[in-house]
């Protein structure tokens, strides 16, 4: 049984699902540096991070951790393709769930936004040369126009699992 909820949010969507599901779960929630300060190693945890260029921000970090669940949180649609990319780039072995979040660009970097600044130009152009598929119009409407995706329904498989895992452990 999973004894907290550990996440990286950048914009806050990953922050809003970690909350929504702590709630639902009826367990902790912390950021990654507030888990290294209140959580023993090798608990057994639920990791959730935003992804930059497939990559699930701080899951180095924890790996110090029992990873029990992995959920990322992206601007680009959950697709099989995308999700078993995520899960390569990252070398997970555990099951991952795909939730769509969104782009505050006021809460990036200044290189996170000329990295965005770039990905908006090349979507851009291929908009008018070619057409976009429709993950990428998706993506390109979250970036131009600072779009929250967060949906709390795509929780249900999670909760459900946790749900029916407690009354596995129980009985």
């Amino acid at each position: 049984m999973i004894e907290a909820i550990v996440y990286v949010s950048k914009c806050g969507h990953t922050e809003k699902y970690a909350k929504e599901l702590s709630e639902q779960l009826n367990l902790p929630r912390y950021t990654l540096a507030q888990a290294k300060k209140n959580l023993p190693k090798q608990s057994r945890i639920l990791f959730m991070s935003w992804i930059m260029e497939d990559k699930l921000v701080g899951y180095e970090k924890a790996l110090r951790y029992s990873i029990d669940r992995v959920v990322a949180v992206g601007i680009l649609p959950a697709t099989e393709e995308r999700v078993y990319r995520v899960k390569e780039y990252n070398f997970l072995h555990t099951p991952l769930y795909y939730l769509p979040g969104g782009i505050q660009k006021k809460k990036l970097s200044f290189l996170k936004k000329l990295k965005l600044k770039w990905i908006e130009n090349e979507l851009s152009f291929k908009l008018l040369d070619h057409g976009l598929k429709k993950e990428e119009t998706f993506a390109l409407e979250a970036i131009l126009h600072d779009l929250d995706y967060v949906d709390f329904s795509k929780l249900d498989p999670i909760i459900k699992y946790y749900l029916d895992d407690k009354k596995d452990y129980i009985s």
